[in-house]
């Protein structure tokens, strides 16, 4: 069962150029696959249990612009162990301008370990058509341009560590990348940033594909890693 919201979008989640910013993309797919599993979880007792975002494949067909009027669509595409696999896509005026695959990782919050999901939570999110598959992606682990990246006290969300949409600032200005200049973005959150005042951003960039990483200054702790394919 699929679920749709409509946005308007304001000038103030846009960046320099009148487009949605990455971060708030991040933020709209977040948010209505997040509502929907609230809205398909409402018998089920989830008081011990949270989903978490463990990665994004984002196509960018076509910027958003700001108040643009746009409809977020999400659906499960399938439920594997601890992981629970969706598409999400944004059409503006009937046409899909934006697809994304998202996978969300369950977790017991007492514990802060993953959990298999039950049979009850399979049931209710179900199992719809694939409409945008994640690629295979390999990537590379020397980079030749870094940047140390500090951890703004605003970064901190609810669950004391930095929210994955920051992650979307960090990684722009890190490549000094602008919306309008990606046609393809993959992120995969592999250690939470916590106590943190600063984190060195690593990326290399080979014929308009760019692989990047955030890390520890202080071990070899890697927070977050991923691809990006440019369009310029």
């Amino acid at each position: 069962m699929s679920y749709t919201r409509t946005f308007k979008i304001p000038y103030m989640l846009c960046d320099r150029y009148q487009n949605l910013s990455l971060r708030n993309l991040a933020n709209l797919l977040a948010d209505t696959s997040l509502t929907h599993s609230h809205i398909l979880e409402k018998d089920i007792d989830m008081s011990k249990f949270r989903w978490i975002v463990y990665s994004w494949d984002i196509e960018i067909i076509d910027v958003i612009k700001e108040f643009d009027e746009v409809e977020v669509t999400t659906n499960v595409v399938g439920t594997h162990k601890f992981y629970a696999h969706r598409n999400v896509y944004i059409k503006r005026d009937g046409e899909i301008i934006v697809k994304a695959y998202g996978l969300f990782l369950l977790i017991d919050i007492e514990r802060m370990r993953p959990v298999k999901i039950s049979k009850e939570l399979i049931e209710a999110y179900g199992n719809d058509p694939l409409i945008y598959e994640k690629e295979d992606l390999t990537y590379e682990d020397s980079f030749n341009k870094y940047k140390n990246i500090e951890i703004r006290y605003t970064d901190i969300d609810s669950n004391f560590h930095v929210n994955n949409a920051v992650y979307f600032d960090y990684i722009s200005d890190l490549c000094s990348l602008s919306t309008k200049d990606i046609k393809f973005i993959n992120i995969v959150y592999k250690n939470e940033i916590r106590n943190k005042e600063i984190i060195i951003g690593e990326y290399s960039e080979d014929n308009k594909e760019v692989d990047y990483r955030l890390r520890s200054t202080e071990d070899k702790t890697i927070y977050t890693y991923g691809k990006i394919r440019k369009n310029v």
